[in-house]
């Protein structure tokens, strides 16, 4: 309610007209037509081999030193003073400083030591893992926002396959080639645009339905979220209080 009197005191436009207006263009390119996607992908595990080598390469080019004085500069003084590390803000998110940082806090006679050594290890291991997890939650929200997600209008996406390097000419630069200049001259391309991927049960979610969750007396708007907060611990808390307080008013009621 506060928020609709905020929004016609603003605009004054009705909250409830300017919600139907995103809701019929949701999803919608801005400029039509305009736009094609090269989705360059490969066989999993040549990705993971390929991931796993551009660490290495980023080993030999320095990155643990680099990683000790970002360290140096940011978290030492910060552990001095008694404050956790921090890996919240700006470039310190980034892949790296989580999986390095065990080896990171030891003194300089601990990094020399096979402990150490071990530890080093340890964390460029974890620093491959963490990033063939990333590319892969990256393949994922490509998948989710452009192939699966209903009434969303995408533009063509069409995949080229890395795998074989030495076949680079034949499977990614000349199909490239091939669907920019079809696409500029508005002529026909061999190469078929990846297919939506739509399943039934997300075709039939409403992004903007009105839920009412009469136990925490709220009210959601759009189905998914609706499903997440009855799954959300908070929901569940309250609903388990007020069936223990409807079972000890029952109970009182029986005496």
């Amino acid at each position: 309610m506060r928020l609709s009197i905020e929004v016609w005191l603003k605009s004054g436009r009705l909250h409830s007209d300017i919600l139907e207006e995103q809701k019929l263009s949701e999803g919608q390119l801005r400029r039509p037509g305009s736009t094609v996607i090269l989705w360059l992908k490969c066989e999993q595990k040549v990705h993971d081999e390929r991931l796993d080598a551009r660490v290495d390469l980023m080993l030999e080019e320095g990155l643990v030193q680099e990683l000790l004085n970002f360290h140096e500069y940011h978290n030492k003084q910060r552990m001095k003073d008694g404050h956790p590390p921090d890996y919240t803000k700006g470039v310190y998110q980034t892949l790296g400083f989580k999986e390095f940082h065990e080896y990171l806090i030891l003194p300089e006679e601990g990094k020399n030591s096979d402990e150490g050594r071990k530890l080093l290890q340890h964390s460029i291991e974890n620093m491959k893992i963490a990033t063939r997890r990333y590319a892969r939650r990256q393949n994922k929200m490509v998948r989710g926002r452009f192939l699966e997600i209903p009434r969303r209008e995408v533009p063509p996406i069409y995949e080229l396959d890395t795998t074989d390097q030495s076949k680079w000419n034949e499977d990614v630069k000349n199909k490239a080639i091939n669907i920019i200049e079809s696409y500029l001259n508005e002529s026909d391309c061999n190469v078929e645009p990846l297919k939506p991927q739509q399943h039934d049960e997300k075709v039939k979610i409403d992004g903007h339905s009105c839920n009412y969750c009469e136990v925490c007396q709220r009210l959601i708007i759009g189905d998914k979220e609706y499903s997440i907060h009855l799954a959300s611990n908070r929901h569940k808390k309250v609903l388990k209080k007020k069936i223990q307080l409807a079972e000890k008013k029952l109970d009182e009621n029986s005496q």
